[in-house]
C-alpha cells in the first residue's frame, strides 16, 4: 500500500517534489492533496499535477483523515510550527532543510515524532547521490590514507532574490549557514563525523546589510580540516559547484551542486584498483534507483614494478598513478528528483514499519543545524 502525500507550499521547490512522485513514486507514494495561501497558485498547481484536494490552510490539509505524508516545502521560519502541528495529527513528515532555525525547535520536534511514534526525514539529497557514497567508501576505508582536506566552492545565484526576498531575512532563513550550509555539513557529518571547532566570516554586501558571502573552517577528527565558501552573487546561468578533497594519495574533485561527475587522481596498487572498480562501482551503480553511473579508468603512469613512495613520513607501494572518472548518464535534474523521490520513498518505508527508521533522520537535522550555528555563533562580521 502506498502512502499518500500532501503538499504544504507550493513554491519552487514544491513542483521538484511534485514531479519527482509523478515520475518514480510509484508503489510507494503519491501525491493526494496540495495546499498553499495564495489561491490562484494552489488551483493552479492542483491542476498540473492532477489532484482536486486543494486546500487554502496548512490545519485543513493536516485534517484530511487519507493523509499519510505531510511534505513541508516552505520558507524555514514555517518548518517547525508545521511540522509539529503534522506530528501533532498523526502524520509523518517529509522536511525541506533546515527542518527549524534554532536548536530547541528541531529537539521538540525530535522529542514529538517519538512520543507519537512516527516518522521523519529531511530533504538532504547529497546522501542519496552514487558519486558522494563513492567518497563515503574511500573515506570509510582510507585506501587512500588521511583525508587532509577538503574544500567547497559554492558560487550560487542570486538574481531571482531581490533585497526583500526571505531568504535575506535572518527570522525567517537563518541566514546563508542555516538556510543553505546545512547541506554540506550533513554531508561532511556523513563523511567524517562532527566537527570539533569551527571559524567562520560573515561578509556584506557593500552598501548594504544583506551578507551575500560567508567562509569558515571545520577542524575534524586526526586533524581533516574542511574549508567552505557561499557566495549569492552570480546569475543563474553561471553559478559553479566544486567540492575537493585532498587525501594522502588521492585527490578528488566532485562538480556541480548536484553532482553529476567525480574525478579521482590517485596513486594505487592493484588491491585499491579492484576496490574501486568492484566493489565501489558495483554498489554506486544500484544505489540510486533509475540513475546509471558509469565508469572511465585512464592510466596515466604505470610502472613495470610496484614502487614505494613515502609522504608524511609514510611509505606505500605504488602500481601506478590513474584517474577514475565516476559520473551519471542523466542530467543532474534528473538525479535531484530521483534523490528527492528516494528519500520519499525510505520514508514511505518507515512508515509503513518495512524498516525501522529513516537513513536520515531529525538527528542528522540537528547534528547538521548545530554546526550551522556554531558557524553563525563564530562568524566575525565584516
Amino acid at each position: 500500500m502506498e502512502c499518500r502525500v500532501g503538499l504544504v507550499g507550493l513554491g519552487w521547490f514544491a513542483g521538484i517534489i511534485a514531479r519527482a512522485l509523478e515520475e518514480r513514486g510509484g508503489g510507494h507514494c503519491r501525491l493526494l492533496a496540495v495546499c498553499d495561501i495564495e489561491p490562484e497558485r494552489a488551483k493552479e498547481f492542483g491542476e498540473r499535477f492532477g489532484t482536486d484536494r486543494v486546500y487554502g490552510k496548512p490545519e485543513e490539509l493536516m485534517e484530511d483523515p487519507d493523509i499519510d505524508i505531510v511534505a513541508i516545502a516552505t520558507p524555514p521560519h514555517l518548518h517547525f510550527e508545521l511540522a509539529f502541528s503534522a506530528f501533532q495529527k498523526g502524520k509523518n513528515v517529509f522536511l525541506e532543510k533546515p527542518g527549524a532555525l534554532r536548536r530547541e525547535e528541531m529537539e521538540e520536534l525530535i522529542k514529538v515524532c517519538k512520543k507519537k511514534n512516527l516518522r521523519a526525514t529531511i530533504d538532504y539529497v547529497m546522501r542519496r547521490n552514487p558519486l558522494y557514497l563513492v567518497l563515503k567508501m574511500i573515506c570509510e576505508n582510507k585506501i587512500f590514507g588521511l583525508l587532509e582536506r577538503a574544500s567547497l566552492e559554492n558560487y550560487a545565484h542570486d538574481d531571482h532574490l531581490i533585497p526583500s526576498h526571505w531568504f535575506w531575512d535572518y527570522e525567517k532563513s537563518g541566514g546563508i549557514w542555516v538556510e543553505h550550509g546545512v547541506h554540506f555539513f550533513d554531508l561532511t557529518n556523513w563523511l567524517l563525523g562532527r566537527p570539533k571547532k569551527v571559524v567562520a566570516l560573515n561578509i556584506k554586501r557593500e552598501g548594504s546589510e544583506i551578507v551575500d558571502r560567508v567562509m569558515g573552517f571545520c577542524l575534524h577528527d586526526e586533524g581533516t580540516v574542511v574549508d567552505y565558501y557561499h557566495g549569492f552573487t552570480k546569475p543563474e546561468p553561471f553559478e559553479k559547484t566544486t567540492f575537493s578533497f585532498a587525501f594522502e594519495r588521492a585527490y578528488a574533485k566532485v562538480s556541480g551542486w548536484i553532482p553529476v561527475r567525480l574525478e579521482i587522481d590517485a596513486l594505487v596498487n592493484a588491491k585499491t584498483d579492484s576496490f574501486l572498480r568492484g566493489e565501489v562501482m558495483g554498489k554506486a551503480k544500484s544505489f540510486l534507483p533509475g540513475i546509471k553511473v558509469k565508469l572511465e579508468v585512464e592510466k596515466v603512469e604505470e610502472y613495470e614494478r610496484e614502487r614505494v613512495f613515502t609522504g608524511r613520513g609514510k611509505t606505500f607501494e605504488v602500481a601506478g598513478r590513474y584517474r577514475y572518472v565516476f559520473s551519471t548518464e542523466q542530467d543532474r535534474w534528473e538525479v535531484y528528483r530521483a534523490c528527492v523521490a528516494e528519500g520519499l520513498k525510505d520514508l514511505s518505508m518507515a512508515a509503513r514499519g518495512l524498516k525501522e527508521d529513516c537513513d536520515v533522520t531529525l538527528n542528522d537535522a540537528l547534528r547538521a543545524l548545530e554546526v550551522a550555528l556554531e558557524m553563525e555563533k563564530a562568524a566575525v562580521k565584516l
